[in-house]
């Protein structure tokens, strides 16, 4: 299993930005399975739909990758524990800058056992159990 983070996400999307072939290379393996099924939060759905139409000033391409997650991805609700355990996350930091949807992305990646997150974010690489694919 694998979550998406937006840094990824909107890369991708978006091909004016600067990480856009490497997304589209880390995609191909992505999508022949080699990390198993795609997933995001909730809050990933949020930031990245926000992000894309804040980047683009497109509406109808935020609703296109909306969608398209929305059909491609199994998107996983932060729960109360997660946003809990994502609170404390975020408000203990010391050596990191992770927003809270990162801290809730941490939060869900530990209660879920999924070790592998596809993003451009260089913080999670700071998190020894978490598998950065960049």
């Amino acid at each position: 299993m694998i979550i998406l983070d937006s840094s990824f996400i909107v890369s991708f999307a978006v091909e004016t930005d600067t990480n856009h072939l490497k997304a589209v290379k880390i995609m191909d393996d992505i999508e022949k399975g080699k990390y198993g099924r795609l997933c995001i939060t909730d809050y990933i759905f949020d930031e990245t739909v926000t992000v894309i139409f804040i980047r683009t000033k497109k509406l109808a391409n935020a609703v296109n990758v909306g969608n398209a997650l929305k059909k491609s991805v199994e998107i996983i609700d932060v729960d109360k524990n997660s946003f809990e355990n994502a609170w404390n996350e975020f408000k203990r930091q010391k050596k990191t800058d992770f927003s809270f949807t990162d801290c809730t992305t941490i939060a869900v990646m530990r209660a879920n056992e999924i070790k592998n997150i596809a993003t451009f974010d260089e913080d999670f690489k700071k998190i020894g159990e978490i598998n950065v694919i960049s």
